[in-house]
């Protein structure tokens, strides 16, 4: 028995959907929100462009509070994330109505709002992503995962 740590797995953030919880991964994500009060940040990746419905990652960074510099939770921000994933879109409706700002009833008829798929992910690790070119990035990404196939 190894007692070394689980390897990481590189994937897109839309990617989440296919990986069972509790499999550790490692993706890039855009903050669109910073929460103080719950110590997690929101982050968005619409690749590929016809993604639909949106996917969106809530990361608890409670454990790293203490490493976190200020512009790694900076709306716009991009962040390269290593966690643990914790549950799928079905076990977030809380988290959805939370963050669209929306009672159980309202939500019933904001479509997109309902559709958005939420997952949410135990960092280990959160990093600034630099001046990344998200193009490039996607580019590579997409056929280092051809290549594997």
């Amino acid at each position: 028995m190894s007692s070394a740590p689980l390897p990481t797995r590189l994937i897109f953030l839309s990617e989440l959907k296919q990986q069972p919880p509790g499999a550790k991964v490692r993706f890039l994500g855009c903050v669109t929100k910073y929460s103080t009060t719950s110590g997690c940040v929101t982050l968005q990746h619409v690749f590929p462009e016809s993604l639909a419905p949106p996917v969106i990652a809530v990361v608890d960074v409670n454990l790293l509070l203490s490493t976190l510099k200020s512009t790694d939770t900076q709306v716009g921000e991009w962040v390269n994330v290593i966690g643990y994933l914790e549950s799928s879109n079905e076990d977030c409706d809380a988290r959805r109505q939370q963050l669209h700002g929306e009672s159980a009833q309202q939500q019933g008829g904001n479509e997109a709002a309902r559709r958005t798929r939420v997952y949410r992910v135990q960092a280990v690790m959160l990093w600034s992503a630099g001046a990344v070119r998200i193009a490039d990035y996607e580019r590579a990404k997409s056929a280092s995962s051809v290549e594997k196939k």
